[in-house]
């Protein structure tokens, strides 16, 4: 542990020192401030200039929220780690006791569990569709679940840091399940099952059930293990 914990800091050091990255730390509360007080704004003119209200979408936006600090915190973690590669710096750290899954932890592991927290703080805060403390934490965990996916994906399927930047826009596609959700028939619902993010749809739709909150852990826990495997195996 002692290992994993200071590879997370050199991590933190090479993050602050990267212009690109940095910003994408004070993002999710940018986004916040901007759902919180942006999004009723735009619902009142729409009602003023068109007798249209996105006001039953409030739910979906919140869930976009939720989505949100996770996947920019998985793509500091999948850049941080394609420019190790890119630098060669991974190798060496295959050869200490930070090597393997304590690479990843320091890498991936602790800032999840960073964003997890920043989550649940952003979702009480700003979010708009007044969700319950239970909801929040369901899903926060969900969706961080998703940001190990997606930060997985990208560094098992891109070779350096020009085609993860490409893979990243992938990360777009993990929004499709709690989109769609909000507008698909419900006896198409479970077509949707293997996208993590129809999990985080249906516990704000339905409150806080643990049978979605099951399925949820379950599909990331599928998706993070196919990727992890790869990313292993790669290195």
């Amino acid at each position: 542990m002692r290992y994993t914990i200071q590879l997370f800091k050199i991590g933190l050091k090479q993050i602050l020192k990267d212009g690109m990255l940095l910003v994408l730390i004070p993002a999710p509360f940018l986004v916040g401030l901007f759902f919180k007080f942006g999004i009723p704004y735009i619902n009142q003119w729409l009602i003023q200039q068109f007798s249209f209200s996105i006001t039953p979408w409030y739910g979906l936006i919140d869930g976009m929220l939720i989505c949100l600090t996770p996947m920019f915190v998985a793509m500091i973690s999948a850049f941080l780690l394609l420019e190790e590669r890119d630098e060669g710096v991974n190798a060496f750290y295959q050869i200490t006791p930070a090597e393997g899954y304590s690479y990843l932890y320091a890498r991936i592991g602790f800032p999840m569990l960073w964003a997890f927290l920043v989550t649940i703080v952003i979702s009480a805060v700003f979010n708009i569709s007044d969700l319950s403390v239970g909801v929040i934490f369901l899903s926060a965990i969900i969706s961080n679940l998703t940001g190990i996916f997606l930060a997985m994906m990208v560094v098992s399927l891109a070779n350096n840091r020009v085609e993860g930047l490409a893979f990243s826009k992938l990360m777009g596609i993990s929004f499709l399940g709690l989109i769609l959700i909000w507008f698909i028939p419900r006896s198409y619902f479970f077509l949707m099952a293997f996208l993590p993010s129809f999990w985080i749809g249906k516990l704000l739709m339905e409150g806080a059930d643990f049978l979605s909150f099951i399925g949820g852990v379950l599909t990331c826990s599928v998706w993070i293990a196919i990727f992890t495997r790869r990313f292993i195996k790669k290195i």
